[in-house]
Order: structure tokens, then C-alpha cells, then sequence
């Protein structure tokens, strides 16, 4: 669950159309590389959203440290993600899902409900993982969407492929940034907010809008402590 800095309160669809049209316009001011020159792009941005692109950043990541899911933390207050980050390739894989919509403060229920149902199916290899999908500062924060998933082996594989009430998706590997989390959950929202906010831009990393965002679960203690691999996709 995460807000990109482009969420803004929509910031007026008409404004970032004419933003887009004059960036494109100025063709002149691409480098060779195709990135925009810095002065270009700040000059229409200012123009078209009146205020500039530091500003702007400023402003999102006030809406985000203000959001009931930040439980009082700042970005500031996180450890650098530059030092929790490391860049690696993961294998593809197969996993049994469920799709569920509520509020993500409904998440520890419903891996309880989740982990009974398939337990059956565990291994001391299986991985549990979540797609949290809806960003609850934009969705209302009683419909958001995530999905539940627990990996399965080849070999279970072909038998489940017989139960048509057991639903299936692949995740597809690739390259990621994986963000080693170590912590309590009340501190995953700014998590996310720093990786969007600052890390992305700060490194030069693109997303991968074709691939997921998800979190593996390494561990979770009986007084809330988590250990997670936060997984993003990158270009």
C-alpha cells in the first residue's frame, strides 16, 4: 500500500495533460540519453502545476507522513533504504492465491483464515507473500484489494491443477529491488513512502508496471515482529 508522488489529490488531469504536451513539445530539450534536461522539465512543471518539482515532492511526502497509516513516523525517522536495499535477480514461481477486499488492519485475520485453509499443502520450503494492491490513502481504506499467496512446488502443481477451486498465478522473476524489512508492521506504510518518494528517484530505478510489487514473509513473531522481503520490480 503506497503512494506514488504523482498522487496528489489528482492533482488536475488537465494540468498534467498540458504538462505532458509541452514536455513533449520540446523535443530540443532531450539529451542524447532521451531524458529531459533538468532546467526544461522544471520550467514546465512550475508552469503547469505551479510549484516546483522539490516543492511538489515535499508536499507528497507531507500528505503521506499526515495519513492515519503513517501511526505518527516520519520519513526522516527511517534508517537510510539505500543500506537495507540490495538489487537482485529472482526465479519465477508459482503460487496458490486468494483475492480479498477490506481494510488492510483485516490482514492478520485473514492470514490466519489463509495459512489454516492451505496448510495442507506447506513444505518447510513454502513462502508466504502479499500483494497489497489499492493505496488506502487514495481507495477508500475499507475496499482496498490484496492478494494472499503461498508458493507451490512443481510436483503439487500438477495435482492442483485438477481443483478448479484452487486459484493459480505466476509470478514472473526478473529483476528487483528487495528492501530487507526488519521491524514491526506500524512502520511498513513509510516504508513503502520512502521507496516511492525518495529511493526510486535518489538512484535513478524504474518501476516495472508489468510485474507485481510483493512482500515475502520471512518472519513473524508472536509479539508483531516481521521480518519481510519488500520486492520490487524494476526495469
Amino acid at each position: 500500500f503506497h503512494v506514488t508522488t504523482q498522487n496528489l489529490d489528482d492533482i488536475a488531469k488537465s494540468s498534467k495533460n498540458n504538462l505532458e504536451k509541452e514536455l513533449f513539445g520540446r523535443s530540443v530539450g532531450l539529451t542524447v540519453s532521451g531524458q529531459l534536461e533538468a532546467e526544461t522539465f522544471a520550467t514546465a512543471f512550475k508552469k503547469h502545476l505551479n510549484l516546483s518539482p522539490g516543492d511538489f515532492r515535499k508536499t507528497s511526502e507531507q500528505m503521506v507522513e499526515e495519513s492515519s497509516f503513517s501511526h505518527g513516523v516520519t520519513l526522516d525517522a527511517l534508517d537510510d533504504a539505500g543500506k537495507l536495499i540490495t538489487v537482485e535477480n529472482l526465479d519465477s514461481f508459482t503460487v496458490i492465491y486468494e483475492r480479498k477486499k477490506g481494510n488492510y488492519h483485516q490482514l492478520p485475520q485473514e492470514w490466519c483464515r489463509f495459512i489454516e485453509k492451505y496448510e495442507y499443502l506447506a513444505t518447510e520450503k513454502t513462502l508466504y507473500m502479499e500483494c497489497t494492491i489499492d493505496d488506502p490513502t487514495i481507495t477508500d481504506e475499507d475496499h482496498c484489494m490484496y492478494d494472499l499467496c503461498q508458493t507451490v512446488s512443481p510436483e503439487q502443481l500438477v495435482l492442483m491443477k485438477k481443483n478448479e477451486h484452487i486459484l493459480l498465478q505466476n509470478f514472473q522473476g526478473g529483476k528487483y529491488a528487495a528492501y530487507h524489512f526488519k521491524g514491526f508492521p506500524q512502520f511498513l506504510f513509510m516504508v513503502y513512502q520512502e521507496i516511492f518518494c525518495r529511493w526510486l528517484s535518489k538512484t535513478g530505478n524504474q518501476l516495472d508496471e508489468r510485474r507485481p510489487i510483493f512482500d515475502i514473509y520471512r518472519l513473524v513473531g508472536e509479539d508483531g515482529y516481521m521480518e519481510i522481503d519488500i520486492c520490487f520490480p524494476l526495469k
